[in-house]
């Protein structure tokens, strides 16, 4: 199921990019307006307010000349909240067309916004600052840059537009009653504090934890799996039969950190979340998509990975051996391949004396996907740093 759903994330990931990205050309006139403040970068000070009621009072005393920092410290402790934007900074459109605007004055108040928590968002524009480019190569990168994220923003509200319209008409309804003891018990799960999320995270390259957890729901006295937990498109979903979608497809919760007053409604959004992926999976498959080259690599690599490390726990971590046993069973190995391979593989060695390596881990992490590690994690399987096989790439 794991793998399954490795699979279908990176379908969904290439009928974004075909369908979507691809399909976008900026004009060069539209390159070059946004060039121009590609380069700046502003500092703001800001204010979350929880109602227009609010927010209205505010914006009637920034009127009558009362700075916004005056009325902040009037409202709470501390210093007005501020932070650095630039042109690059996924904001919301509303905010970013405002933001960068050519005739937006120091000082300037934008807003109020809404934010998708409901609340209302005023900014105060405080100063900014330009990075000049000095060579070719860094001035054709932010050309580079900046036509990549004006094809991402359009791209991105043509998808909203398809997903709109492909759920358009869809309705899930809850079953009050289950959905309350449900949502109940997986809150347990995940609200969580953070030293238990931290060791959830470090525990292993996928995230197998929440598998454990959804069977011990299904287990729990007070659920039956069998029972109905909302009706989708004319459809009844059983407890379990959700559960079973989310072994291949994690829940992926809209908001990072919530209380729990707001986690009921949060499950809610992710479980029509799920529902959504479900449909356009179904529009990848009837594509054929599961067949494209770019997928079955994605799919393979996860399923090396995760074929190598469950046959090293069975190998030596349940047998109690020792990771300097693991690298000298695995020494061995590691030169009968290159020894049989060898004659397969060019390197070009230039390239590779060029390398620069850091002694720093890194983890890529792609935000508000249900898999959100993009690769896995590289086993250190060999001891042997020679590099004595294959031939140079002339």
């Amino acid at each position: 199921m794991f793998i399954k759903g490795r699979k279908e994330q990176a379908m969904r990931k290439v009928f974004y990019h075909d369908s979507f990205i691809d399909q976008v050309s900026i004009a060069e006139d539209e390159i070059k307006r946004n060039y121009a403040l590609a380069g700046r970068t502003f500092k703001v000070n800001y204010i979350n307010l929880p109602d227009i009621l609010t927010t209205k009072k505010v914006i009637e005393l920034m009127q009558e000349n009362i700075s916004l920092d005056s009325i902040y410290t009037s409202l709470w402790e501390g210093e007005t909240p501020s932070r650095s934007i630039d042109w690059f900074d996924k904001e919301s459109d509303f905010i970013h067309d405002q933001l960068f605007n050519e005739e937006l004055e120091k000082g300037a108040l934008l807003g109020p916004f809404k934010t998708e928590a409901n609340n209302y968002l005023i900014m105060e524009v405080l100063s900014w600052t330009d990075q000049p480019l000095i060579t070719d190569h860094d001035r054709q990168t932010r050309w580079n840059d900046v036509d990549e994220r004006l094809t991402e923003k359009i791209a991105t509200k043509n998808y909203m537009d398809y997903v709109e319209q492909l759920m358009s008409g869809k309705k899930m309804e809850l079953s009050k009653a289950v959905y309350s003891s449900y949502a109940s018990l997986a809150e347990s799960y995940y609200l969580k504090d953070e030293e238990e999320k931290k060791k959830a995270l470090n525990k292993a390259i996928w995230d197998d934890v929440e598998q454990k957890e959804l069977d011990n729901i299904d287990r729990h006295p007070e659920i039956n799996p069998s029972d109905i937990l909302f009706t989708y498109d004319n459809k009844e979903w059983t407890i379990k039969e959700f559960n079973d979608l989310l072994r291949s497809h994690p829940l992926v919760f809209r908001k990072r950190k919530m209380n729990k007053q707001e986690f009921s409604s949060q499950l809610k959004l992710a479980m029509a979340d799920v529902l959504r992926d479900m449909e356009i999976t179904k529009i990848c498959y009837y594509k054929d998509l599961d067949n494209d080259w770019r997928v079955l690599s994605d799919r393979d690599q996860w399923h090396d990975a995760y074929a190598s490390k469950r046959y090293i726990e069975k190998r030596f971590r349940n047998e109690g051996g020792s990771q300097q046993e693991l690298l000298e069973f695995f020494n061995t190995v590691i030169d009968s391949l290159q020894e049989v391979h060898s004659k397969k593989i060019k390197i070009n060695m230039d390239a590779f004396e060029n390398i620069d390596l850091t002694s720093t881990d890194m983890v890529v992490k792609h935000q508000g996907l249900p898999y959100p590690i993009v690769v896995p994690s590289f086993p250190i399987i060999t001891t042997d740093d020679r590099l004595d096989y294959g031939s140079k790439l002339e």
